[in-house]
C-alpha cells in the first residue's frame, strides 16, 4: 500500500509541476540538475528531457546571458539564508525576457533531522509586467489602459528610445490665472488648479490622447504613434480640445458649489500644432519620462497664448487644420509670424463640428476670412471694410477687432492707405509665458 500511495504521489508531483506556469527546477548538492518542468524549458528556450541529469554548470554557467539568473541559484548553495529573490534579464533566442527567480534550500528528512539536499528554484516571465510598469513610470497615470495595450502591441516601449515624427501637441491653459492667484488663499488655489487640471486631463484621454506634463496652470498633451493612428492624430487633438470647452460648465458649477467666488469666469486657452518633434525616454537616468520635443511644441506653446489675445478659445496651426479634415468649422483669424519662426503662416481659430455651426456664424467666419486676405494683399482699405462688416455682425468679435485696429494703424502709417498687411504681422501673436 505504501509503495503504491508513494508511486500516486510522485505521479500527483510530476503532474503538478507540467501543468505549472512558473519554471522548476532542482539541483542536487553535485549540480546535477534533477528536475526542470515543461515551463521552465519554454520560458529559458531549453529541452527539459535533454536538460535534466546534466550539470548546471554545463547548461547555465557557461553562458554569460545567464548570469544574473546564475547568482540568484548560486546564493542558494553558497549562503546561508534561506531563500533569495530577485529579478533578472536573460537573453533566450535573441530576445530580452525579465523573470522573477527564487531559490531556497532543498530540505529532505535524513535520520529524523531535516538535511539540506540541494536547491529548488522557482522562475516566471515578468516580461509584459515589467513594460507595463516602465510605461505607468513614463506616463503616469493619465493613460488610458488601451492606450498601454496598443503600446504593448506595437512593441512596447522600446520603441520610445528616441525617434522622429510626426505628432499634434495641444496646451490647455487656465486663463487669468495671474488674476485667480490674487484673489484666492493658497490652498483655495490650489485646490482650483486641481479641479482644473483633472477636468482638462479627461477629455485628452477619451480622445486618445497622452498628458505629457503639467506646467504650472497649463497641460501639455500630445497625438500620434505608438499612441493613436497617424491619420487621426489632428482630429482626436481638435475633439479633445472641444471635449475641454464641454467640460467647463460642469467644473464651474462643481467650483460654484464650494464657495469659489466669481467660479463662472473659470476658462481656457488651448494651442494645437501639428508638425514633426523628437520622441522619447528623455531624462536624467533615474528621473526618465516620456516627451516630445520639437517645432510643433513650440507653436502649440505660442498658438496657447495668442488664443487670449484673439479672445478665442482655441487657436490651431495651419497643419493643424489642413490634416484635421472635413469635420470640423475652423476660422482663420489671421496671418501671422510666432515668435522663433521665420515664416508668415495661417492661425485658424476651432470653432466646432460640423452641424453645431449656425448660419450667422459662417456668414461671419467668411466675411472675416475675405478681410484677412485683403490685408494679405495689402489692401487695408478693403480689409477693414470687412472687419467693420464682422462687427456689425457681432459687435464684440475679438479678432475683427484686432485686426481692424492694425488696418487704421496701416493707414495712418502710410498716409494713403497703401500699407502692407505684412510689415507688422510678427507682433499679431504674443509671446508664450
Amino acid at each position: 500500500m505504501g509503495g503504491a500511495d508513494g508511486e500516486l504521489g510522485s505521479l500527483i508531483y510530476e503532474k503538478i509541476l507540467a501543468d505549472m506556469r512558473d519554471g522548476v527546477a532542482t539541483i542536487d548538492l553535485q549540480g546535477r540538475i534533477i528536475t526542470f518542468n515543461a515551463a521552465a524549458g519554454r520560458i529559458l528556450g531549453l529541452d527539459p528531457q535533454a536538460t535534466v541529469g546534466q550539470s548546471f554548470g554545463e547548461v547555465f554557467l557557461m553562458e554569460e546571458s545567464f548570469d544574473d539568473f546564475n547568482e540568484v541559484v548560486l546564493k542558494a548553495v553558497y549562503e546561508n539564508e534561506a531563500t533569495h529573490s530577485r529579478e533578472v534579464s536573460v537573453t533566450v533566442g535573441g530576445h530580452r525576457v525579465d523573470l522573477h527567480v527564487t531559490s531556497t534550500f532543498l530540505m529532505l528528512e535524513r535520520d529524523g533531522a531535516p538535511e539540506r539536499q540541494g536547491v529548488i528554484v522557482v522562475f516566471s516571465d515578468i516580461t509584459e509586467q515589467r513594460k507595463r510598469r516602465k510605461l505607468k513610470r513614463l506616463f503616469g497615470e493619465y493613460v488610458d489602459p488601451r492606450i498601454v495595450e496598443r503600446i504593448l502591441d506595437r512593441g512596447g516601449v522600446e520603441d520610445l528610445k528616441g525617434a522622429r515624427q510626426v505628432m499634434t501637441v495641444s496646451f490647455a491653459d487656465l486663463r487669468d490665472f495671474t488674476g485667480w492667484s490674487e484673489r484666492l488663499d493658497p490652498e483655495s488655489l490650489v485646490s482650483v488648479l486641481n479641479r482644473f487640471l483633472t477636468a482638462m486631463t479627461i477629455p485628452i484621454g477619451a480622445a486618445g490622447g497622452i498628458t505629457d506634463k503639467f506646467i504650472g496652470d497649463a497641460v501639455m498633451a500630445c497625438w500620434g504613434p505608438p499612441f493613436t493612428e497617424a491619420g487621426e492624430q489632428a482630429i482626436d487633438a481638435c475633439n479633445a480640445a472641444l471635449g475641454q470647452i464641454e467640460s467647463l460648465p460642469a467644473l464651474r458649477r462643481e467650483l460654484a458649489e464650494s464657495g469659489v467666488a466669481r467660479a463662472e469666469a473659470i476658462d481656457v486657452a488651448i494651442g494645437i500644432g501639428t508638425g514633426e518633434v523628437i520622441v522619447g525616454d528623455i531624462g536624467a537616468e533615474q528621473s526618465r519620462n516620456f516627451t516630445v520635443i520639437g517645432n510643433a511644441v513650440n507653436v502649440a506653446a505660442r498658438l496657447q497664448e495668442a488664443a487670449k489675445r484673439y479672445g478665442q478659445r482655441v487657436l490651431v496651426a495651419h497643419d493643424t487644420r489642413a490634416a484635421a479634415g472635413d469635420g470640423f468649422v475652423f476660422r482663420m483669424v489671421d496671418h501671422a509670424t510666432l515668435r522663433g519662426r521665420s515664416s508668415i503662416e495661417p492661425i485658424h481659430a476651432l470653432v466646432g463640428r460640423v452641424g453645431s455651426v449656425s448660419d450667422d456664424e459662417r456668414r461671419l467666419i467668411e466675411q472675416h476670412e475675405r478681410g484677412v486676405m485683403a490685408l494679405v494683399q495689402g489692401l487695408p482699405d478693403t480689409a477693414a471694410e470687412r472687419f467693420r462688416a464682422c462687427l456689425e455682425m457681432a459687435p464684440g468679435d475679438r479678432p475683427a477687432a484686432v485686426l481692424l485696429e492694425r488696418c487704421l494703424a496701416y493707414e495712418d502709417e502710410s498716409g494713403a492707405g497703401g500699407g502692407s498687411g505684412v510689415a507688422s504681422v510678427p507682433g499679431a501673436a504674443a509671446a508664450p509665458k
